[in-house]
């Protein structure tokens, strides 16, 4: 049986998935034994004019993480989509934009000014130095996901993704029974459903970042008041973070037919957030326990405020909206 050909690709990312693939132990072994990597630049040293060399889908399966940030971004993006048969967004850069995709809450000068200052010092596309021409690819104005840029065929969620379910997708990769395209390898339910915290489904009284209390390790994070992203975030991952008393971040994505994950857990928490009492006199206690909150858009959209149904469009409570 002919070995499959692989690739993996690391565009706007931290690194953290290339590492997660180490994390599956000894089954990398099977991987290797079953398929030839012709592509990954954080362990090998491919030129791109490798890659352009490959037949049109002639690369069986290519996990691609990071997203889409930069001309080169987009421009490999592409690239690899024609010549592989199947493209997996790899984690949640590739899938949602990641967390580096709350930068779209700034312009591309607004980026440039708070890393570089001046403007003369602001990097450029195109100069010349000790008799060199230098090109740099430009930076896109807006960051997006894979799937914004190309079809993608596969998704596996997670910042990075955990060990089971990259074990998941390499079970299917070794086997030749990859599921039918279109399949997110994480749970449909909510992470929740992983969870072995006891909820009662209290009303929040008020709103607790992890490092200003210690949360007690038998009851559910946001009965207590930390906002724990688990109802409106994929399961997969068995709630690894709850097991060690902090509260999901959602880096797993929204769960199965939810358009938007912030807005599923914000319509959660307004269910949730109250004094326990009823009447219109409760509106000015509830309106004081919201404003609480310290970071609406990067609590509930800190891995897919790329691809939420606001895009860029946010703004805090007495700031000018955009």
């Amino acid at each position: 049986m002919a070995k499959a050909k692989i690739g993996i690709y690391w565009a706007a990312a931290c690194g953290g998935c290339d590492c997660a693939l180490l994390e599956v132990d000894e089954q990398i072994l099977d991987v290797v034994a079953a398929a030839d990597i012709l592509l990954w630049p954080c362990a090998a040293d491919p030129k791109y004019k490798d890659l352009r060399e490959y037949k049109n889908g002639e690369i069986d399966i290519v996990l691609f993480n990071g997203a889409i940030r930069t001309e080169e971004n987009r421009e490999l993006a592409r690239l690899i989509r024609e010549k592989t048969k199947y493209l997996v967004a790899f984690g949640s850069c590739a899938q949602s934009g990641g967390v580096i995709g709350l930068a779209n809450q700034s312009s591309k000068e607004e980026i440039f000014s708070t890393v570089f200052g001046d403007t003369k010092h602001w990097p450029q596309q195109n100069s010349v130095a000790d008799g060199y021409e230098l090109e740099l690819p430009e930076f896109l104005p807006k960051l997006t996901h894979l799937a914004d840029v190309v079809e993608v065929d596969y998704v596996v969620p997670g910042c990075p993704p955990p060990k089971e379910v990259v074990s998941e997708l390499f079970t299917a990769l070794v086997d030749g029974n990859l599921p039918q395209t279109g399949t997110v390898f994480a749970s449909s339910k909510n992470l929740c459903e992983e969870c072995s915290r006891e909820r009662e489904q209290k009303k929040i009284t008020q709103i607790l970042r992890p490092h200003e209390h210690e949360p007690d390790p038998e009851k559910c994070l946001l009965d207590q008041g930390f906002m724990c992203m688990g109802p409106a975030t994929r399961g997969g991952c068995l709630a690894v973070c709850p097991a060690a008393n902090m509260p999901c971040t959602g880096c797993a994505g929204p769960t199965a037919n939810v358009r938007d994950q912030g807005a599923a857990m914000l319509n959660t928490v307004a269910s949730l957030i109250g004094t326990g009492e009823e009447g219109e006199d409760q509106l000015e206690a509830e309106d004081a326990i919201l404003a609480q909150f310290d970071d609406i858009v990067g609590t509930f959209y800190r891995f897919g405020s790329a691809t939420s149904i606001f895009k860029e469009r946010y703004h805090e409570q007495n700031s000018p909206a955009r």
